[in-house]
């Protein structure tokens, strides 16, 4: 008999990623409203069904964390942007330009963003965002 692979466990970290996408997710209809804040964290636990300690686990400062989770998310859309090519030809000049455009594109809205530099404004914040 032909013997399956069996698919790869999941690790803890998979299972912190993924809580965090899915709070980052329920997270950012309120982030318009109230902002990166404790009262957003609260919401996208309640919303996103991830369980609380999960939640706390994988976002131990709470708002702080969630916040640089989504730019980490912006990131990677970023970087895989990048990895489909067509910055080879380019001079340094147009590849910085493409780079800053590629990383807006995938900023999402608008608001999001605006509350992110914001939070990451405050001095208590600065050093992180």
């Amino acid at each position: 008999m032909e013997e399956r692979a069996k698919p790869p466990q999941k690790t803890e970290f998979d299972h912190l990623s993924e809580a965090r996408q899915r709070l980052v997710a329920a997270a950012l209809p309120h982030v318009v409203f109230d902002g990166w804040s404790e009262a957003t964290f609260a919401v996208a636990l309640a919303d996103s069904g991830v369980d609380p300690a999960l939640g706390h686990l994988a976002c131990p400062r709470g708002a702080l964390d969630l916040a640089l989770a989504n730019h980490r998310q912006g990131d990677r859309a970023m970087l895989r942007r990048i990895d489909s090519g067509g910055l080879a030809g380019l001079r340094y000049s147009k590849k910085v330009a493409a780079l800053v455009r590629f990383r807006l594109e995938v900023a999402g809205d608008r608001e999001v963003v605006r509350r992110g530099v914001t939070y990451f404004a405050m001095p208590a914040h600065a050093a992180e965002g």
